[in-house]
């Protein structure tokens, strides 16, 4: 029987499995989001939907392929991309500690991720990091006292930004919350977002983002209006921290209601190059189509999740990134079994998530089990494998230019050859 915070799961069967439900919602959901927004990632949106809009995106055979360009020849289709590495860092470092969350911890996972490791435990190469985390990660003292290399970086910016990397690993703190009171979520989001981005900004998004999916998962939120309030309360909550984080930092209230408050997505331009990865972006199209689920979640047939994460996606832009969080938001909205079948059943790494998952839930208390994160190797810091040395990075990282260098070639063969066939036929014509 649950205790606390968790005692509304034994009010009815159906409540925790419910529950359960929406918890897988959330983490697949997000890796979701971020596998089908990587075939759009960078694209402006003209080109997302010539390519996309009349196609439907597989991870079932025949698996769609991604668009041929030197971006995604560093990827393999139906697999997530860092920002799902980064959530599941913070999920390993949760069951590691068998639920004493560490923020040393975890930036000892992100520097070993950025050092070149990867994601050791599912031998993932660390690709696509962050200009932010990457400045960050690469302070001196960074896996010691993270908060404060995070500081520097943003004050050496002029305190001035505010990109998504925090924001994009959060849905992990959501599902912990679920046992915890508001203002300990609240707590816990914004010392998470502190690890790597210290803007007030970030640190608002990641506690009301962290607070909407706890208040999903509890039954809490059930409507755009208790959307509303934990969007205000958020932000007043992260201004009464202000004096003693950011003293110097007045937060633009204009700004924030400005992107949460979105009756499009083209207001918030998504593929404008000097704007894109700004967190308010990423935060305001979730906040879009969680607001557009309530309003048009009726239909039980429809795939509203589907519909809801191509529209992100046919955007184009920082596209993985905003569907990886729009996705853990509408995943806690839908649950598992309401997710794309065509995605959700084809997602690379499927059933390791899946078994980390139940892993989280057993950790938190919402099943019974006897699963044991400090036990399970795959949650240590070389992911049970050893570290990769120096001499085994390097040749990853020659044979990963070997594979994009070769991409190249065939598509500049491929466009010479078509050249010459095209420059052959109106030879003839005119002959």
């Amino acid at each position: 029987m649950a205790d606390g915070l968790l005692s509304f799961l034994d009010l009815h069967p159906f409540v925790r499995s419910t529950v359960v439900d929406k918890v897988r919602g959330v983490i697949f959901g997000g890796a979701l989001g971020d596998a089908v927004g990587l075939y759009t990632e960078f694209l402006p949106k003209t080109q997302a939907s010539q390519l996309y809009a009349n196609q439907t995106i597989s991870f079932l055979d025949p698996v769609t392929p991604l668009h041929e360009d030197t971006h995604r020849d560093r990827f393999h289709a139906k697999a997530w991309t860092d920002d799902t590495d980064h959530a599941i860092l913070l999920l390993l470092s949760y069951l590691h500690t068998d639920g004493e969350f560490s923020i040393v911890d975890f930036a000892q996972r992100l520097r070993s991720w950025g050092s070149g490791q990867g994601l050791r435990c599912l031998d993932r190469l660390p690709l696509g990091i962050g200009r932010t985390v990457s400045s960050v990660l690469g302070r001196p003292g960074f896996d010691v006292h993270p908060k404060k290399a995070s500081e520097e970086i943003w004050k050496k910016s002029g305190c001035n930004i505010a990109p998504n990397g925090s924001l994009m690993r959060t849905n992990v703190l959501g599902v912990v919350g679920i046992g915890k009171t508001l203002e300990e979520t609240w707590k816990m989001a914004m010392e998470f977002s502190l690890v790597t981005h210290y803007d007030p900004r970030c640190v608002v998004s990641c506690c009301a983002y962290t607070a909407l999916i706890r208040g999903i998962l509890r039954h809490e939120v059930t409507s755009e209006a208790d959307v509303d309030g934990l969007l205000e309360s958020s932000w007043v909550w992260v201004n009464t921290q202000k004096s003693t984080i950011w003293p110097d930092q007045v937060l633009d209230t204009t700004e924030y209601q400005k992107h949460i408050n979105v009756k499009t997505l083209d207001e918030l331009k998504l593929d404008d190059a000097r704007g894109m990865g700004y967190v308010y972006k990423a935060f305001g199209c979730a906040i879009f189509t969680l607001r557009r689920a309530f309003r048009e979640s009726n239909d039980p047939v429809h795939d509203l999740f589907g519909e809801l994460i191509m529209s992100l996606v046919l955007q184009g832009g920082d596209a993985d990134t905003n569907a990886c969080i729009a996705g853990g938001l509408l995943g806690a909205f839908f649950g598992y079994n309401a997710l794309t079948p065509r995605w959700r059943d084809g997602l690379a790494h499927r059933q390791w998530l899946m078994s980390k998952t139940m892993g989280l839930m057993e950790t938190v208390g919402l099943l019974p089990g006897e699963y044991r994160g400090s036990e399970d190797p795959d949650t240590a810091l070389d992911g049970g494998k050893g570290f990769l040395s120096k001499q085994q990075m390097d040749e990853r990282e020659r044979d990963l230019t070997f594979t994009l260098l070769t991409e190249m070639k065939k598509r500049k063969d491929k466009q010479d050859a078509e050249e010459r066939a095209k420059n052959s036929f109106w030879g003839r014509l005119k002959g």
